[in-house]
């Protein structure tokens, strides 16, 4: 009988992909958040409020997908 190689993954493996995806994600949320905000325009506190969580949303995805 032969034996076939495994692939192991090693949980710093897994958690380094998660991370990337993770960041992707709240990366293109934060892009969609500020440019909602900026074609709403920022003469209202809520509107403003949602372009800058949507900056800080990008600027978090970023962070979060350089940690890999």
């Amino acid at each position: 009988m032969s034996t076939s190689p495994t692939t192991t993954t090693t949980p710093t493996t897994t958690t380094t992909t998660q991370l990337q995806k993770i960041g992707q994600i709240v990366e293109l949320a934060g892009v969609g958040a500020f440019a909602g905000g900026i074609v709403l325009s920022a003469h209202h506190y809520a509107i403003g409020a949602l372009c800058v969580g949507g900056a800080l949303a990008y600027l978090v995805g970023r962070k979060l997908r350089g940690l890999s």
